[in-house]
């Protein structure tokens, strides 16, 4: 289980390692997104290039709020809660924040308690 944290306007947060081509671990924060239901993470592609990650799909086109963009897909590779997933991970060039998608909770359980300021993923 990991426990996250509250943002200053309520949304979800979390901290996960991602895990380069290299062994390496590179902690981040990440956003728990409901909005974004059909993925696993998503990341800006300069990140995504520094981890060394390998591209399964370019031009993956998606639906956004702002219309349909062009995403790059990458076998990643995650430790969360001291499990590590290999997922696929959407890369793009204006990915601000990186995130958490809804898949994540078909096989962990989210835990949130707004009022006792509880936060837990797994």
């Amino acid at each position: 289980m990991i426990f996250g944290r509250f943002g200053d306007i309520g949304e979800l947060l979390f901290d996960i390692d991602l895990i380069t081509v290299n062994e390496e671990l590179f902690p981040i924060e990440v956003l728990l997104n409901t909005g974004f239901t059909t993925g696993w993470l998503a990341l800006d592609t300069q990140d995504v290039d520094a981890l060394g990650w390998n591209i399964i799909e370019r031009n993956n086109m998606m639906r956004m709020a702002r219309g349909e963009s062009a995403f790059d897909i990458y076998e990643g590779k995650v430790l969360l809660d001291e499990q590590e997933y290999i997922i696929p991970v959407l890369a793009g060039d204006e990915i601000t924040e990186s995130i958490l998608g809804l898949q994540w909770l078909t096989i962990l359980p989210l835990s949130v308690n707004y009022g006792m300021k509880t936060l837990t993923l797994g």
